[in-house]
This record gives structure tokens, sequence and C-alpha cells, in this order.
């Protein structure tokens, strides 16, 4: 039992799905004896006349002198000048013979043996291929760098408790006025937190009125710190002529030698903020307030000391003039600066004293 193929005339096995000479598929084609022993005759017939075509070919590639040659030297046999004039009759070929179809019946016929074709469903990506492609979300550079700055001061901060008086290594340059800046902004909201109460009872000129003295008054403390730190640098860079650091480099390592300040100003207004401040809580705060004033101007002469003297200035002699230029620096910012507290405290007085006339 042998399949033809519809194509190409090849005759295959009875189990064979596809032709084994062109690829055709035989599905659709039923094996039979017949089939098999008629396509003998064509496909000798077919490779007879295929040989035939060859050898015509290769006799009109040859030049023509030589071919005129070879003539006249031998003779031409009948068959010879029939099969170079008459081409190949391929009118005896079997009728029976399946002729070969288009490329689209083959494909529909294919189809038809094979069954319907599944229907085509949108490409839907898997949700692990989707993460996959998804860039990941570039993280903020403000938050970023907002995170490491505040590890870098935190690292600060416990290198100053451990050994206050040595600083091991570079930091960033505006350590030390955040640290000057947690320190006046805590103490402030503890003094507001305290007053609050009492200015909520009064009425609303009075309160606005305290309220702006109270702000003077944080101002004018700020500005007092940062005047003292820059009397030091300026002695210590001009008068001793250590000038190896800049002045927000000058500030940081000096708050590095009274950050013990910071954690007592979070700490007081932690107390006041759990509402633990009463008559002994009042005493600790003032100790510890006392405490970092003290080393606020203790970290300021061991600056001084520990500078290193390029002009062979007196350390004695620059401490001295240090301690006549903070009193200088004091009174000219007491007497602008209290003059207003003072001029607002009286203002307040007044409105408070015709509040209770009218």
């Amino acid at each position: 039992m042998f399949k033809i193929c519809p194509n190409c005339g090849a005759h295959n096995t009875a189990t064979a799905k596809f032709c084994t000479r062109c690829g055709t598929s035989l599905a659709g084609v039923v094996a039979t004896a017949e089939t098999a022993v008629q396509s003998a005759q064509p496909t000798s017939e077919n490779e007879a006349s295929t040989a035939n075509t060859a050898a015509v070919s290769e006799q009109s590639s040859v030049p023509s002198s030589l071919t005129s040659s070879s003539a006249q030297n031998q003779p031409v046999t009948p068959q010879q000048a029939q099969s170079q004039v008459t081409p190949p009759d391929n009118s005896q070929q079997p009728q029976n013979q399946v002729p070969p179809q288009p490329a689209s019946t083959q494909t529909q016929s294919q189809q038809t043996a094979q069954g319907p074709a599944p229907t085509a469903q949108p490409y839907q990506p898997d949700q692990t291929q989707q993460q996959a492609q998804t860039p990941p979300e570039e993280p903020n550079p403000t938050v970023e760098a907002t995170k490491k700055y505040a590890g870098s001061y935190w690292r600060y901060l416990v290198d100053s408790i451990k050994h206050p008086a040595t600083v091991t290594r570079p930091y960033h340059q505006y350590f030390g006025l955040t640290s000057l800046a947690i320190t006046i902004v805590s103490l402030a909201l503890t003094i507001a937190l305290m007053t609050g109460s009492a200015v909520s009872s009064l009425p609303g000129a009075i309160a606005s009125n305290v309220l702006m003295t109270f702000l003077k008054l944080v101002f004018l403390v700020a500005v007092l710190m940062i005047a003292v730190v820059a009397v030091y640098y300026l002695v210590v860079n001009g008068m001793l002529g250590d000038r190896r650091r800049s002045f927000l480099t000058f500030t940081t390592e000096y708050a590095f030698h009274c950050n013990w300040m910071v954690f007592f100003s979070v700490f007081t207004l932690l107390m006041q903020m759990l509402g633990m401040i009463n008559i002994g809580s009042i005493f600790l705060i003032w100790l510890l307030l006392s405490l970092g004033s003290g080393l606020f101007v203790i970290s300021g002469t061991y600056m001084l000391f520990s500078a290193q003297s390029t002009n062979r200035f007196d350390k004695i002699y620059a401490y001295l003039i240090v301690g006549i230029l903070l009193v200088i620096v004091f009174l000219i910012i007491m007497t602008f600066g209290l003059s207003s507290i003072l001029g607002g405290i009286g203002q307040g007085i007044n409105d408070f004293g015709r509040s209770f006339n009218f």
C-alpha cells in the first residue's frame, strides 16, 4: 500500500503523513495498491525525460565550433537527431496521475484534514513579566540626601558624646549650625508651651503682643550664640593665625565640644510636652540649661587654647581679648534687643491694665 503525493507524484508509505520529497501533507490521500503500480511508469518516464533534458542542456553548453567539428567527424544516429530536434513528449503520462494543486488549495486541504484551527486569543503577558519589564522607581534625590544627612549627623552627635574633646574625623560643615538650630528651637518651643496656657486666657491684643515678644527673644538668643562663635573664630584666625578652618568648619568643631546642650534642650522639650513639669522638674530644667550654657562657653575657651598659633601671639592675651570682645557684643545686642523686648513687655502691661479699666 502506498500514498501518491498530490504535489510531486512521489510514492510514500501507507503510514506517511508528509511527502518525503516535497513535504506536502498526505492527511487526505488514500493509500491504494493500483496507484502504487501505475505510478512506477510515470516516475520512470519522468526520470527519462529529465535525463534527456539534461543531455540537451549539456550539448547546448558546448561551443558551436566544437559541436560542428564533432558533427562532421561522427555520424548522428536517428535517435540522437530525434532527441535533439523533437522535445520530450509529456502526453504519454498516465491520465490517472493527480495534477499538482496550488499552494492555497493544499493549505485548505491540510486545514480541512487537521480540523478547524484554534481561535487566536490576544497576547496577555504574565504578571511576573510585567513586573520584570516595568523599570524600578527611582528614589527621590532630596529624600535620599536628607536621610544621608540625618544619619551622618547622628553619628556626629554620638561621637561628640563619647569623646567631646577630640575630633577624630572631618564632618559636614553645616552640622554645627544644625546643633545650634536644634538647641534654640527646642528651648523656644519649651518656653512657648510653658506660657501658652497663660497667654490663651488673655485678650487677643495682649496675646499677640506676648507672642511677638517671645519671637524677639528667640531671635536675640540665636544672634547672641552666633556672635560668640564669630568672636572666637576671629581671635583664633586673626590673632593666633590658625587658618586651617573656615567659619562653618570652625562652628562644626565648636558645637562638637558642647553637643550635650542639644540633648538637654530636647529632653526639656519632651518633659514639657508630656506634662511632667512641676516644681522639682523646673529645678532640673534650670540645672540642665545652666550646664548647656557652661559647656557652650567652655567650648570656645577650649577652641582658643587648642589652636595652632603661627605668629607666636600669647594665648592668655588672646583669651583676655576674647572676653573684652564678648562683653562689647553682649552690650550691643542687649542694648538694641532688650530695649525692643522691654518696650513690648511694657506695651503689653499697659494693654492689660486698660482691659481691666474698661
